[in-house]
C-alpha cells in the first residue's frame, strides 16, 4: 500500500506534522479509493478542519466525504443529506442518516452537485443553524438548482449541528431533524 505523509514548515524553519492534534479521517473517492485526509481539531482553535492538499489523485472540489458509503442509499432513497462537516457525516451514518456526505472545507462546488446528480435527484441541506450555516445552505441550494436538482434546508435547533445533536438528544433527533421541520428552497 501507499503510505500519504503531510508535513508542513513549523515556525523554526523545520517540519512538522501537518495532522497533530487532530481526529484522523481518511478521505475516499466514491469507488473507496483513500486519496487523502482530513483532520478535525481536537478542542478549540482554527482551523477547524485541514484537508490534504489537492494532488493528481485529490481535488477537495471532486470528492464528496462519505460518498464512498452513502451512495447506495442515495440511488434507493434518491436523495442526499448534504452535512458540513466529517464528523456530521458519521453522526448521521451513526443515527442511520445512511445517505450523508460533506464536501470538504469548501463550499459545495458545481462537481460536488454534478456527483450527487448521478445518483440522487433531491438534496436536504443539513448545515448548522448559524448564519454562516445558513448562508453556506443558500448558496448550496443555487448551485444544485443550477443542476436540476430538488432542494430543501433542514432546520437545525438553535446552536446544533449532527453530531451535537447525536450526542445530546439521540439517533431520532438527527433523524427527525432531516425529516421534519423542512423549509421549501
Amino acid at each position: 500500500g501507499r503510505v500519504l505523509f503531510a508535513v508542513g514548515a513549523d515556525r523554526w524553519g523545520g517540519f512538522a506534522d501537518k495532522f497533530w492534534g487532530r481526529r484522523m479521517c481518511p478521505i475516499r473517492t466514491e469507488m473507496n479509493d483513500c486519496v487523502a485526509f482530513g483532520g478535525r481539531l481536537l478542542g478549540d482553535g482554527h482551523p477547524k478542519y485541514i484537508n490534504s492538499g489537492d494532488t493528481p489523485l485529490y481535488r477537495k472540489s471532486k470528492v464528496l466525504y462519505g460518498m464512498n458509503r452513502a451512495k447506495d442509499a442515495m440511488a434507493k432513497e434518491k436523495r442526499a443529506v448534504l452535512v458540513e462537516g466529517y464528523l456530521d457525516v458519521i453522526a448521521c451514518h451513526s443515527a442511520g442518516v445512511k445517505s450523508a456526505v460533506a464536501s470538504l472545507g469548501t463550499a459545495l462546488a458545481e462537481d460536488h452537485a454534478r456527483l450527487l446528480k448521478r445518483w440522487c435527484e433531491q438534496v436536504v441541506i443539513l448545515y448548522d443553524s448559524d448564519a454562516a450555516g445558513q448562508k453556506a445552505a443558500d448558496r448550496a441550494v443555487e448551485i444544485l438548482r443550477n443542476e436540476g436538482m430538488r432542494t430543501r434546508i433542514a432546520l437545525m435547533p438553535e446552536g446544533e449541528d449532527p453530531d451535537t445533536l447525536l450526542r445530546t438528544a439521540g439517533p431520532t433527533a438527527v433523524q427527525h431533524a432531516v425529516e421534519t421541520g423542512l423549509r421549501p428552497t
